[in-house]
């Protein structure tokens, strides 16, 4: 069950031990997410929301090339993922401050990727027009976030929003993962 009790995203610590838990396979399908997003050892991906940076470990593996950017609007959870990957192994990973209303990507994405973040946005009309502005036309953007009677923007909301918002909806899937949806999308040409 979805708690729908608001969360504080402060105690980077205490929410490591749900967001980094070792059973998140199974209540997400990491493994069919990251077969979604297919990506190349040199991609340029953001992990916007990236919280404890999760996603972005899991990207930064497979990045042997590329790089990693994780943001989030949290300082704690920037300064969380800043101690985190302040090693070798993630030299390809660069932590950022975002903004609620923008996303703060920088140039050449190839990938923007939004874990369990979409619900959380007060101002997405506001949000979505910085994020068309800030994008390629060939940065490909995809949203992972609950699907099912819970959830504070189904996957439907969300394909109206991006789509009202001048994006072009790729692909919906709703049967990949047991309690979230993927929606894959671009910029469009606004005419």
């Amino acid at each position: 069950m979805i708690s729908t009790a608001p969360i504080s995203f402060s105690e980077a610590e205490r929410l490591s031990q749900i967001f980094d838990a070792d059973n998140r396979e199974e209540w997400q399908k990491t493994s069919h997410i990251l077969r979604v997003l297919n990506l190349r050892p040199d991609s340029v991906i953001a992990d916007v929301g990236a919280g404890t940076g999760y996603f972005s470990s899991l990207f930064a593996e497979r990045l042997t090339a590329g790089t990693v950017y994780a943001l989030d609007t949290e300082p704690n959870m920037v300064s969380y993922m800043e101690r985190r990957f302040a090693t070798p192994a993630y030299t390809h990973i660069r932590v950022g401050l975002s903004q609620h209303s923008d996303p703060c990507l920088p140039a050449g994405l190839d990938v923007v990727f939004m874990a369990n973040v979409y619900r959380f946005i007060r101002e997405r009309q506001a949000f979505l027009a910085q994020l068309y502005r800030q994008i390629d036309a060939a940065t490909r953007v995809v949203f992972v976030d609950f699907k099912g009677s819970q959830s504070r923007v189904g996957p439907q909301q969300a394909q109206a929003e991006v789509v009202a918002a001048g994006f072009v909806v790729d692909e919906m899937d709703l049967d990949g993962c047991p309690d979230h949806y993927i929606l894959q999308f671009r910029k469009g040409s606004m005419a």
